[in-house]
């Protein structure tokens, strides 16, 4: 009769040690995920700088070929395959014109310093129309307007140039003026461009030069690149009509960073 008292006492000691260290790790495991839920909400909480803070902190150094490839490999993450990033890579030697060094971007000197031999250029061209020997893609209709005055010393009186924006001009008079006009060099938005490369208005079989107005900032100091809709419409641009061309045989065009 004793031992079996004895018996039972001690499993009930023991089962009572069990729930106890159970509780505890219990417990334990609460406080580890609350731990872990206030880091995510520290992360969460976390502000992302601004575009001025940024500035602040790493300032504003003009960007470089591997800065335009990274942004675009950022954007296409989780959209394409690996064999389709793969087919976007392009050679900071083969592809791109000599790093523009100035954040200020001095948009006459640098088409000189890419395009030492345009008026050659312009002379030699039996360009057809709709297709310019020199494209340049800006963030905004206002933007183009304002870079294709500054840069008129370069391009020369005899040379024609296509306004390749939204801005007070349908897309349906730009088709039927590229029907008809030989121009050298074209100026616009992604998102035009790509509209009418799109309707085969704008062909790109005479391009020598790209020139991406990538380090202008506007007045909330954006770049091309910082506009959610512009950045979108330039990669899907590149993505599926200039890279390709660019990367293609026939091609000896080149990308300017300005």
């Amino acid at each position: 009769m004793a031992d079996d008292l004895e018996n039972e006492w001690w499993l009930e000691e023991k089962v009572k040690t069990e729930n106890s260290e159970d509780e505890k790790l219990e417990v334990d495991q609460i406080l580890l995920q609350d731990e872990d839920s206030e880091m995510v909400k520290k992360k969460k909480r976390k502000k992302k700088l601004t575009i001025t803070q940024e500035l602040k902190e790493k300032g504003d150094a003009p960007s470089s070929p591997s800065d335009v490839m990274a942004a675009l490999e950022r954007f296409f993450e989780g959209k394409l395959s690996p064999v389709e990033l793969d087919e976007l890579q392009l050679s900071e030697d083969d592809h791109f014109y000599k790093q523009n060094n100035s954040s200020q971007g001095f948009a006459v000197a640098y088409l000189k310093s890419i395009l030492p031999k345009w008026k050659k250029m312009k002379r030699d061209a039996c360009t057809s129309p709709g297709s310019p020997v020199l494209l340049v893609l800006t963030s905004s209709a206002l933007r183009a307007v304002q870079l294709n005055r500054q840069i008129e010393v370069f391009k020369g009186e005899d040379c024609k140039c296509a306004k390749l924006f939204a801005k007070h001009m349908k897309l349906e008079e730009q088709q039927k003026f590229l029907k008809k006009a030989v121009c050298l060099a074209g100026i616009g938005t992604p998102n035009r461009v790509l509209s009418l490369l799109k309707s085969g208005h704008l062909k790109l079989e005479k391009l020598k030069a790209l020139v991406l107005d990538w380090n202008w900032r506007d007045v909330k100091q954006r770049r091309l690149v910082d506009v959610p809709e512009v950045r979108s419409d330039l990669f899907v641009l590149l993505q599926t009509k200039l890279i390709p061309h660019i990367k293609s045989s026939v091609s000896s065009c080149k990308i300017g960073i300005l």
